[in-house]
């Protein structure tokens, strides 16, 4: 099966144009704070390539108070690095600043744009009629998607094969589960939460779940004693096991769920999982959802039952193929 990675775009054109009024920088310059942070300009979201977002930034030089830098950040947590060829440009100004640099975490590069004297003074045209134009012009190209699993204890087959000393009955549909009280509340703060809160299933040690499938349960269950559910994560329970893992909190089911959808997402099932990134808060899914359906667009691949993809999904697509100004 291919990899997310070869199904979506791993590089895009970005622009933007930034409008700045000269009433607020001069104010931002009156305010400075210690981050020597001016102003930054509105976040926006790269089309295509996955969990990236971009902006614009003016900054007080730190070796030189005296000058302005013009930044280009990149935010970004899945991507493991990205390479940024872009061009700033204030035109009026006659100001053109070409850089190519590589991005290996979220951050900014910053290029001397004119000192504080210049930037107002009306025969360098920084400022027209009161109003700066800053253009940025990019294309950005990503290396791969980190896949690294947030950090957890093992288990171990030991402990799920101990039925003896399992202690909390876990009840749906009728049936029984078995499991550690400490393995549970370990893995879910949630269920532990309600464990010490000396209600009934506390005291009982016994908890009904009636919104889940005993199948949701029994995986959910498995992954507590890190065994690999790799193969039991299905288009049909996929929905479900997200939405189970999102309530109880369980940061790791939730991440390696996620992960299994995304290297199952195909022109068949992307709509249902995007869907199911929404109402789950599953961002890395939801990432690779909308790139997939981007990418899909832009090649006019057929994708199955789009009249029924979830509004915030087809907004995000919409925003992200618009050419943006930041005001």
């Amino acid at each position: 099966m291919d990899s997310i990675e070869t199904k979506v775009a791993n590089e895009c054109q970005i622009k933007m144009k930034w409008r700045i009024k000269e009433e607020v920088l001069k104010d931002a310059l009156y305010n400075l704070d210690d981050d020597n942070e001016l102003i930054e300009s509105k976040h926006f979201k790269a089309p295509k390539i996955m969990d990236v977002e971009y902006y614009l930034s003016l900054r007080i030089d730190e070796e030189n108070p005296n000058e302005i830098s013009l930044c280009f950040y990149l935010e970004f947590e899945m991507a493991k690095k990205i390479d940024a060829t872009f061009k700033l440009s204030v035109k009026t100004a006659s100001y053109e600043q070409n850089q190519e640099n590589v991005y290996e975490k979220s951050g900014g590069w910053g290029y001397t744009l004119c000192t504080r004297d210049e930037i107002f003074d009306a025969e360098k045209k920084f400022f027209v009629t009161g109003i700066m134009e800053i253009e940025m012009d990019a294309t950005l190209k990503t290396q791969g998607i980190k896949r690294k699993a947030p950090e957890s204890s093992s288990l171990g087959q030991i402990l799920w094969e101990n039925e003896e000393q399992k202690d909390l009955t876990i009840v749906t549909d009728d049936q029984e589960l078995k499991i550690h009280k400490w393995v549970l509340c370990a893995k879910s703060p949630v269920f532990k939460a309600e464990l010490n809160s000396g209600m009934e299933e506390a005291r009982e040690n016994k908890i009904e779940i009636t919104d889940f499938s005993y199948e949701t349960v029994e995986i959910a269950i498995e992954h507590c004693y890190e065994r690999d559910i790799t193969e039991l994560i299905t288009e049909e329970n996929a929905s479900e096991l997200l939405h189970f893992s999102d309530k109880y909190d369980m940061k790791l089911l939730h991440h390696d769920v996620q992960f299994t959808l995304i290297d199952k997402i195909s022109e068949t099932n992307v709509v249902q999982f995007a869907n199911a990134s929404v109402t789950s808060n599953a961002k890395e899914l939801r990432e690779c959802c909308i790139c997939f359906l981007m990418n899909a667009i832009e090649k006019s691949t057929a994708i199955k039952d789009t009249d029924i993809l979830h509004l915030e999904i087809t907004s995000e697509i919409g925003q992200r193929f618009l050419f943006p100004i930041a005001d």
